[in-house]
């Protein structure tokens, strides 16, 4: 509609000047959002896992129908003339929300609001809890109980030439026209909790997409909405990909699983996964494989299988960083176009990145994105524009923290958890997660395997204990294999537990191909790194391509400077980066950690090139990206974590610079050999060049560091169980305290504290799905930013002209670590910009920082020094 509304308003655009210009009458956007539920209800799987989380067998047609009436009252607060005030300033209101005034009149039981609603009472009790769910549809709930002292009844008084108790009986009138089966006899709606909190994500979803005037524009006058809307609604969610048709994911050349995805055959591991049982009631499986076995190929197969048997209607790929999940990306669209005729999109899930396929849109004033191919890539990048709806995306990539967001106490939680139960959920790299999210993601499987959804775990270095609390659903350590049984445990192992099975399923995995001897030794170098460079540059002078992996990013550069100093002349073998010189680490802006990546793998991947090269970087490059060294210089670590850093030898078949035909990896630790200078009384650690903060758990050091004593050669596959459980299980970190005694006893106390307090912290900020949404209350200020590992705290600054960064790309936005963003203001701004020569000086709050080809620091740190005690390892 054009011009000033002359009725209830749903929806309504602004000119330049703030006067309305547009606008979608209420009516129209109700229709759209109820279709839209109908759309999504009648996709198969989507109403399976409703069902299923409502303890049915299946949710018939009559709750379905009463389902999309609920959904379509979600906006009945809009008829209220505080709201209405918002696009009528000739009312002379003051203007006010829509969701408490709702919520507020039914908790009070106002008489007027009642009157209009008492069609609904052959819905069932539970249908009240269900249409609460549906008004607290802005990304959280609002309890009855809260909303209880809210009410007030001028807001539903006529005024104007509106009355909102008519418009409300006109809305239901239209209920009863657009969904009649709803309001003839049959099921009552189930007192479900694990319902509302489904139908909470599904209303979200529903009206998100109908409120995008792109896919429902706004009404014309005199149009029959809803007979719009329903040939809209399939429309846009076959484009969007979230309906694909059974018949389309099929392979016309027959193909298998396997063959759909990769150009060359399966290995055992991979065949073993091609066999794991399915079932619609849900299941768990965990693929333990050694690194670089092809583990990404064998998920994407499984996706395959059960996306062709219509398991699973979408992929969520869940990785541990933004590095590795934009690596994984490009390998996922390039399986995905050989997999399928018609490809479903795939979406990078990354905050920061608008990215579907190969395409990148770029984020317009307001909140408008703009598309090279607007026409088709506008449906099929929809959910890549915004990260609260990355999961609703047919097959996405991204990081774990997306999926954990979807069991926390944070706006559009629900939105990603309903979105998320059509998914196969693959996490890779699971044993990366720390104990806090650990608990997160045991409860997110719980959720997904009850309401019969999918899950594939990935590792090649999982402890028996953590695979324990995984499979078992949340039973902590009770039950949990002893050494004996871990240690007797196959490798490679696929473990699978359906939703109803009592024990797991575990399944030896033969190992194909040529196993590795990797030959190890220590170096007490820690504190002198120019021993450490002198060594990794005569190797690369030799021919040899080395990789140095320092713990903290402080100790990556204090060594690049070292490195630097000592090449003079001969600084063509050192890593660089379009002709320039630099590290590798994660303080780069977006752009560069891209090309920084495609530089190292062109130079160290499998199609590298001859001569000699070292880079010196962090833990940005122990894991996604296929680096193929000759000889391996590491921090000391714990077992797990080394054996990641070890896979990046020697990965492929080639031949080898003379003297380095054997994978061979120096692992650098601290002159003094006991670790128990690192700790205090009280039990805590302190750092000591990442020992100690970036792996806190001295504990773990000393057990890999005796066990590089023990052992100075690894055979590979073969020893990875033996070394991890001898490395991280409870009976062996038990047996270290009791010989060492003192402060390692201090220091189990402190970590048991420490873990069974962020175990606490997760559960104490998990949604309680056994409470009803609608008796639910969100705390008052949650943040997003504190909830999960990944960028805590961190924060995004842009600037309105970007610089020249030091590869030749121009730089618009960095991530500012959040030890440096204490007290800096949440609107603080870029300032004072200088750049010069690859160099850029700016002032961000009171603090001035550099950005170079060593990356972002600040200002003073230029040279690279240590940055302190709250350095970190990325």
């Amino acid at each position: 509609m054009e011009g000033r509304p002359t009725t209830f308003w749903g929806k309504l655009t602004r000119d330049a000047r703030g006067a309305v210009s547009q606008w979608h009458p209420l009516l129209a956007h109700c229709a759209d959002v109820g279709a839209t539920i109908e759309a999504l209800l009648a996709i198969p799987l989507w109403r399976a896992r409703l069902s299923r989380l409502a303890d049915l067998d299946c949710l018939d047609p009559s709750r379905c129908v009463r389902l999309c009436v609920l959904g379509s009252l979600h906006d009945l607060g809009k008829f209220t003339t505080c709201f209405q005030a918002k696009g009528r300033p000739d009312l002379g209101l003051t203007e006010g929300g829509h969701v408490l005034p709702a919520v507020a009149a039914l908790a009070a039981c106002d008489k007027r609001v009642q009157s209009c609603l008492e069609p609904l009472c052959d819905f069932g009790d539970a249908a009240f809890g269900l249409l609460v769910t549906a008004l607290a549809h802005h990304g959280e709930p609002v309890s009855i109980d809260s909303a209880a002292g809210s009410h007030q009844e001028s807001p539903w008084q006529p005024h104007g030439g509106l009355d909102p108790i008519e418009g409300l009986r006109a809305l239901v009138a239209a209920c009863r026209r657009w969904f009649p089966a709803a309001f003839e006899p049959g099921s009552p709606m189930p007192p479900s909790a694990g319902l509302e909190h489904a139908f909470a994500g599904l209303v979200m979803l529903a009206d998100w997409i109908a409120s995008d005037p792109s896919f429902f524009p706004f009404a014309a006058d005199g149009e029959d909405r809803m007979a719009f809307a329903r040939r809209q609604a399939p429309l846009v969610l076959s484009r969007m990909g979230i309906d694909l048709p059974l018949p389309g994911r099929g392979d016309h050349d027959a193909r298998d699983p396997f063959s759909r995805v990769c150009g060359f055959p399966a290995i055992a591991a991979q065949r073993a996964m091609l066999g794991v049982p399915t079932s619609p009631a849900g299941s768990v499986t965990i693929f333990e494989s050694e690194t670089g076995s092809g583990k990404t190929e064998a998920a994407l197969a499984h996706f395959v299988r059960l996306f062709e048997r219509g398991d699973v209607d979408g992929l969520y790929f869940a990785l541990p960083t933004r590095t590795a999940a934009t690596q994984i990306h490009r390998r996922v669209c390039e399986s995905v176009n050989r997999a399928f005729r018609d490809p479903p999109a795939v979406v990078l899930a990354v905050p920061g990145y608008i990215q579907v396929d190969d395409a990148v849109a770029k984020r317009l004033p307001g909140f408008e994105v703009l598309w090279p191919d607007a026409g088709r890539l506008r449906y099929r990048g929809w959910a890549a524009e915004a990260p609260k709806r990355y999961l609703a995306g047919a097959i996405v990539v991204g990081t774990i923290d997306q999926v954990l967001l979807s069991s926390l106490l944070v706006r559009h939680a629900h939105l990603r958890a309903t979105a998320l139960l059509r998914h196969l959920l693959v996490v890779d790299e699971v044993h990366a997660s720390d104990t806090y999210m650990t608990r997160l993601l045991e409860d997110v499987l719980a959720r997904h395997q009850a309401a019969g959804g999918h899950a594939l775990l990935l590792s090649a270095t999982l402890g028996a204990e953590t695979r324990h609390r995984l499979l078992q659903r949340g039973s902590g350590v009770k039950g949990a294999p002893s050494l004996e049984t871990a240690l007797s445990t196959p490798y490679p192992l696929v473990a699978h537990r359906g939703f109803a099975d009592e024990a797991s399923q575990l399944s030896a995995v033969g190992h194909e191909g040529k196993p590795r001897e990797v030959a190890l030794s220590i170096a007490p170098d820690l504190e002198a790194p120019q021993r450490v460079v002198r060594q990794a540059f005569a190797a690369a002078l030799a021919g040899a391509k080395v990789l140095v992996i320092r713990n903290t990013v402080a100790d990556c550069l204090a060594t690049q400077g070292a490195l630097e100093e000592l090449a003079g002349a001969d600084a063509q073998v050192l890593f660089r980066c379009e002709g320039v010189i630099a590290p590798h680490h994660g303080r780069f802006s977006r752009d560069d950690r891209q090309i920084l990546d495609e530089a190292l793998e062109r130079q160290f991947g499998k199609e590298r090139g001859e001569g000699g090269r070292v880079i010196v970087a962090t833990q940005t490059v122990q894991q996604s990206l296929d680096i193929d060294a000759d000889l391996l210089f590491t921090d000391l670590c714990p077992i797990d974590v080394l054996l990641q850093r070890v896979g990046r030898l020697h990965r492929h078949a080639r031949s080898r610079p003379c003297g380095f035909e054997c994978p061979r990896a120096v692992v650098v630790v601290p002159a003094e050999r006991g670790l128990e200078v690192l700790l205090r009384d009280d039990g805590t650690a302190r750092n000591h060049h990442g020992l100690g903060s970036v792996y806190h758990d001295v504990r773990m050091l000393e057990a890999a560091w005796r066990l590089l004593e023990q052992e100075a050669l690894w055979c590979i596959p073969e020893m990875n169980r033996s070394l991890v459980e001898r490395g991280v299980h409870s009976k062996v970190l038990g047996e270290i305290v009791r010989k060492l005694g003192g402060r390692f006893e201090a220091h189990e106390r402190y970590l048991l504290g420490e873990w069974l307090g962020q175990r606490r912290l997760a559960q104490l900020n998990l949604i309680d799905r056994t409470k009803p949404y609608s008796e639910t209350c969100f705390p008052s200020r949650v943040d997003e930013r504190i909830q999960t590992r990944l960028g805590e705290g961190d924060r995004r600054v842009q600037f309105p002209t970007p610089f020249l960064g030091p590869f030749g790309r121009r730089v618009g936005e960095l991530s500012i670590r959040a030890a440096w963003a204490r007290g800096v203001p949440d609107d603080a701004e870029a300032m004072d910009l200088e750049s010069a020569e690859g160099r850029t000086f700016f002032r961000w709050g009171e603090r001035r920082f550099v950005y170079d080809r060593l990356g972002l620091r600040p200002d003073g740190d230029a040279a690279g020094p240590a940055a302190g005690a709250n350095d970190d390892a990325i």
